[in-house]
C-alpha cells in the first residue's frame, strides 16, 4: 500500500471526536490567535473612534432635546403673546376694577394655569404691563423688572430672547407683546423655566469620564456638568482653562481629537444660539478600551477551551438526537401520532426533527378533522337553525298578542307588546354584536316605555340626542343595563321627589359620548370608585364596561360619578361607520 493511501486510511480510522478536535484547532484556534495579534493595534483606534462618535451622537441628541423643549416654550410664548382674547382683556377700557378682575379670573387665569399644569418645568408665567395692574403671579407692573439685565433688550424687541443666570439658576424668556403695543400699552411676556430641568438634559447624555460645558451666544459659560468616575479628572472645568482650550482647538467637523490629551466635541444650536462642548481625557478613554481588550483576550481563552470541550461532546450529541428521532418514528409506526420531539436546534438534524413534528401534527389534524369536523358541522347547523327559528317564533307570538289586544281595544297591552317586540328585535339583532347608535337608542327607549308602564309613569325620561351620532356603529345592549341600573338603584328608592332619567349623546373629536343620568339617591364616593370592579357593584354596568374595553381597547371604559343628588354614567368610544 502506498504512503498516500496509508495516510488516508489512518485519517479515516481516527475517531470522529478526535477528527473534530484536530479540525477545530487547525481551522479555528490558530487563525483566531493570528487575527488577534494582527488586529490588536487597530482595535484600540476603532474603540476610540467609537467612543468619540458615541459622545458626538449623545451631544447632538442632548442639543436636539433641549432645542425641542425651548421650542415648546417659544410656542407657548407665541400662543399667549398673539392670543386675541388675552390682548383684549388687558387692553379693554373697563368701567370698574371688578369687571376687569372678573375677566382676568374667569379667562386669563385658567389659560395660564393650564399651561403650567401641562408643563411642570415652567416656574412662572407673567405679563408685565405698564398700566399698573397687579394680579397674583400672572400680571404685574412693568416697574418690577426695570432693573433686570434683560429688561432693555426685551422691551425693545418683539422677538423671543432667552437669558441665563447660572448663579441664580434662572432660565428666562422675555419679549415685547406687539399686540398690546398697538393699543398704546407696553407689555412684556415673561416665562421662567426650571434651570436644572433643562441643563440636566445635557448631563443625562454624558458617558463615563466625560464632561460638558454650555456657553451662550457671547461665549459665557452658562452650565457645567461632569461624569468622571471617582472624581478622576476635572482639569478642563475651570473657566480660564476652558477658554484656552477653545482658542487652541482645531475642529474638524465639530471634533477636535487631540488637544493637550483631550478629545473635544462641539455642537451649535440654531434655536438657542448656545454652543455645547463635550470633552474627555484620552487617557481615561483608552483605559476603558483596555478593559474591553482584556475582556476580549479572556473571551478568546475561554473560547479556545470551550471549543476543545465542545468537539469532545459533538459526536455524542449528534448520536443522541438521531437516536431520539428514531425512537419517535417507531412510536408513530405503532399508531401514536401525538408524539412531539422538543427541540429548538436550527441545524440539519434540527430541521429533520421539525419536519417530523410537522408531519405527525398534520397527520393527527387530518385524522381529527374526519371525526370532529362532522360533529362541529352539525353543531353549527343546529345553532343556525335556532337563530332562525327562535326569533321568528318570538316575534310571531308577540305580533299575535298585539293584534288580539287591538281587536279587544286593549291599547295598553298593544303598546307593551310593540315595545317588547322592538326590544327583543334590537337585542337579538340577528346574532350580530354591533348595530347603529339609533338602533341601540331605540332598544333602550322600548325598555324605558315598558318600565314606565310598569311604574305607572312615576318617573320622566329626557332625551338629548345629537342627530349626528345616530348612524354610527355601537355595541349591542350597552344602554339598557345602565338605565335599568338607574331605575333599580336610583329612581325606585326615591321618596322625596319625582324621578328623572336623562340620556344625552353627542359627537366630539371623533368620539361618541353617551351619558345616562338619574336624580336618584346616588351612592357614596367609595362605592362609586369600586362600582365597576367589585362584586357589590352593578353586574349589568360591569358587563358593559368589560365589553367596551374588550371591543374598543383598554383606554375606553365607563366613568361613574355619584352623590346624594343622583348618579351619572358616561360611555365613550370611537365613532365608526357600520361596515
Amino acid at each position: 500500500m502506498s504512503e498516500p493511501l496509508k495516510l488516508k486510511q489512518w485519517v479515516n480510522n481516527i475517531k470522529l471526536q478526535n477528527k473534530l478536535v484536530i479540525i477545530y484547532v487547525v481551522t479555528g484556534l490558530l487563525p483566531l490567535i493570528i487575527l488577534f495579534v494582527f488586529a490588536y493595534g487597530q482595535m484600540r483606534s476603532i474603540l476610540m473612534d467609537r467612543d468619540v462618535r458615541s459622545m458626538e451622537s449623545a451631544l447632538r441628541q442632548s442639543v436636539t432635546t433641549v432645542d425641542g423643549q425651548i421650542e415648546v416654550y417659544d410656542n407657548l410664548s407665541n400662543y399667549i403673546t398673539f392670543n386675541e382674547t388675552v390682548s383684549g382683556i388687558l387692553s379693554y377700557n373697563y368701567s370698574n376694577k371688578y369687571e376687569m378682575y372678573s375677566q382676568i379670573v374667569t379667562t386669563f387665569d385658567p389659560l395660564v394655569s393650564s399651561l403650567k399644569y401641562f408643563h411642570n418645568d415652567i416656574n412662572k408665567v407673567t405679563i408685565y404691563i405698564n398700566n399698573g395692574i397687579k394680579h397674583d403671579t400672572t400680571l404685574a407692573p412693568l416697574s418690577e423688572i426695570e432693573n433686570e439685565a434683560f429688561y432693555n433688550s426685551a422691551v425693545n424687541s418683539t422677538n423671543i430672547n432667552w437669558y441665563v443666570d447660572k448663579d441664580k439658576k434662572e432660565l428666562i424668556s422675555a419679549r415685547k407683546m406687539s399686540t398690546l403695543a398697538t393699543a398704546g400699552i407696553t407689555g412684556i411676556m415673561y416665562i421662567n423655566v426650571d434651570y436644572d430641568s433643562i441643563m440636566d438634559i445635557y448631563a443625562k447624555g454624558l458617558i463615563d469620564n466625560s464632561g460638558i460645558i454650555v456657553t451662550d451666544g457671547n461665549g459665557s459659560i452658562i452650565s457645567k456638568k461632569a461624569a468622571f468616575l471617582d472624581n478622576a479628572d476635572k482639569y478642563i472645568l475651570s473657566d480660564s482653562r476652558f477658554t484656552e482650550f477653545i482658542e487652541k482647538a482645531d475642529f474638524s467637523e465639530n471634533v477636535c481629537s487631540n488637544i493637550a490629551g483631550y478629545v473635544l466635541i462641539k455642537q451649535n444650536s440654531d434655536v438657542t444660539g448656545w454652543t455645547s462642548y463635550v470633552y474627555a481625557p484620552k487617557s481615561l478613554m483608552l483605559k476603558s478600551t483596555n478593559s474591553i481588550i482584556t475582556m476580549i483576550v479572556l473571551a478568546l481563552v475561554v473560547a479556545c477551551i470551550g471549543m476543545a470541550a465542545a468537539t469532545i461532546f459533538t459526536s455524542d450529541f449528534i448520536t443522541k438526537r438521531i437516536y431520539k428521532l428514531r425512537t419517535s418514528m417507531e412510536k408513530v409506526e405503532n399508531g401514536d401520532f401525538d408524539v412531539v420531539i422538543r427541540s429548538s436546534d436550527k441545524d440539519e438534524i434540527g430541521a429533520l426533527i421539525h419536519g417530523f413534528n410537522s408531519m405527525t401534527g398534520t397527520i393527527n389534524n387530518l385524522i381529527n378533522e374526519v371525526y370532529e369536523g362532522k360533529l362541529s358541522q352539525k353543531e353549527s347547523e343546529m345553532r343556525a337553525l335556532r337563530a332562525q327559528i327562535n326569533p321568528h317564533f318570538l316575534y310571531n307570538s308577540l305580533s299575535l298578542i298585539n293584534w288580539k289586544a287591538i281587536e279587544y281595544g286593549q291599547d295598553d297591552i298593544s303598546g307593551i307588546t310593540l315595545a317588547l317586540s322592538n326590544y327583543y328585535r334590537t337585542s337579538l339583532n340577528k346574532g350580530k354584536n354591533t348595530l347603529t347608535v339609533k338602533q341601540e337608542l331605540s332598544n333602550m327607549e322600548s325598555y324605558l316605555n315598558i318600565q314606565q308602564i310598569m311604574h305607572d309613569n312615576s318617573f320622566d325620561v329626557v332625551m338629548d340626542i345629537d342627530e349626528n351620532v345616530l348612524e354610527y356603529e355601537s355595541l349591542n345592549l350597552i344602554l339598557q343595563p345602565l338605565v335599568e341600573n338607574a331605575i333599580e338603584h336610583g329612581i325606585d328608592l326615591l321618596t322625596d321627589r319625582r324621578g328623572v332619567i336623562t340620556v344625552a349623546a353627542k359627537l366630539h373629536n371623533g368620539l361618541i359620548h353617551i351619558e345616562v343620568k338619574d336624580n336618584g339617591i346616588g351612592m357614596p364616593k367609595e362605592t362609586a370608585h369600586t362600582f365597576l370592579t367589585s362584586e357589590s357593584g352593578g353586574y349589568g354596568a360591569r358587563n358593559v364596561n368589560d365589553r367596551i374595553r374588550l371591543f374598543y381597547g383598554e383606554q375606553y371604559n365607563l366613568k361613574v360619578s355619584s352623590d346624594e343628588n343622583g348618579t351619572v354614567i358616561t360611555i365613550e368610544f370611537p365613532a365608526r361607520k357600520p361596515v
